[in-house]
């Protein structure tokens, strides 16, 4: 694919190259309109700068800025040329000129950034220009892990043997002699201890487990698929520009055929061929359709055949339309 620009003065002109465009079977979808005074259009203005080289998008922008209308239309390889012909045929406004004209009424130090480069300045050099893919890496934070403590309780509860000691009286009867000696009846007494286990309870910190943050680094091969583009230069042979005398077998068959009936000689029609042959090899004329042709054509002959268009249009129509395709 490729992008035609054409940059008019005149808004009218260039909604009439839109109009023939569409005409012409260029989409709708693949043509823009670009102006200074339409806001959405301040975007589609900067972006240029990444696809039209400089200093040549300058001369584009100065000439928006100060009023002008640029086209542009995205073509297939094939049709490139045919398009950038018919934008020629409207008054498309040369660049090359423009930005002489706006070098010398620039400032010094914005005349630099008007000139064209040496490629553009010259007809007879087209640039063949190609879209690389750049790959480059950048480090983007995706998100971030952190650790912390925090401190919860719980119930726990455990079963322990406690000893419990109860000292107990017994009494029984008894009927036992006793020997007679002095400390019988002396005053005596026994103790014993009683003695309980309680629960003693303590608490122990331990380490359980070990958190921490660490980095796990893997390389992952990843495919950048982009469509890149490439401005080729295509070579057109045209045919050379054969003069009026080469068409007349064809022009007087035309005579004989069309005209003889209706009692035209070839000299009644030799002026109407001739204007048509004009017509045909000079610009726009031949650029553009004979439905944009015949409204100046006809002004034009009238001015020296007043009244004489109607009976000579299919003349000229014919000769404008054989040589035109016959180059």
């Amino acid at each position: 694919m490729r992008t035609v620009i054409g940059l008019f003065d005149d808004r009218e002109e260039a909604m009439k190259c839109y109009t023939y465009l569409i005409e012409e079977g260029v989409a709708r979808a693949d043509l823009d309109i670009l102006t200074n005074d339409d806001v959405t259009d301040q975007p589609k203005l900067a972006h240029m700068r990444t696809w039209v080289p400089e200093p040549d998008v300058n001369v584009y922008l100065e000439g928006v800025r100060q009023g002008g209308t640029l086209i542009t239309a995205n073509v297939a390889d094939s049709a490139a040329a045919r398009v950038a012909e018919i934008m020629s045929g409207f008054k498309m406004v040369n660049i090359q000129e423009r930005a002489a004209q706006l070098q010398q009424s620039a400032p010094e130090t914005e005349r630099a950034n008007l000139t064209l480069s040496n490629p553009a300045t010259n007809d007879q050099v087209l640039e063949v220009i190609e879209e690389e893919l750049e790959v480059d890496k950048q480090q983007v934070e995706r998100g971030r892990m952190r650790i912390y403590s925090v401190v919860t309780e719980r119930e726990a509860t455990q079963d322990v043997a406690l000893r419990d000691e109860t000292i107990k009286i017994q009494r029984r009867p008894v009927n036992r002699a006793v020997s007679a000696r002095p400390d019988l009846f002396k005053e005596r007494s026994f103790e014993m201890v009683e003695m309980d286990e309680i629960a003693l309870v303590n608490k122990v910190a331990r380490v359980i487990e070990e958190v921490s943050l660490g980095k796990e680094v893997s390389e992952q091969i990843q495919t950048i698929k982009e469509t890149l583009r490439r401005q080729d230069v295509e070579i057109e042979e045209i045919k050379a520009l054969l003069p009026f005398e080469a068409y007349n077998t064809d022009f007087r068959a035309f005579v004989n055929e069309k005209l003889a009936a209706r009692g035209m000689a070839w000299e009644d029609a030799l002026p109407g061929l001739k204007f048509g042959y004009q017509l045909a090899t000079t610009e726009p004329f031949r650029s553009i359709p004979w439905n944009a042709v015949e409204a100046d054509a006809s002004k034009i002959w009238e001015k020296k055949n007043p009244g004489t268009w109607e009976q000579n249009k299919a003349i000229v129509h014919y000769a404008w339309e054989k040589v035109r395709s016959a180059r």
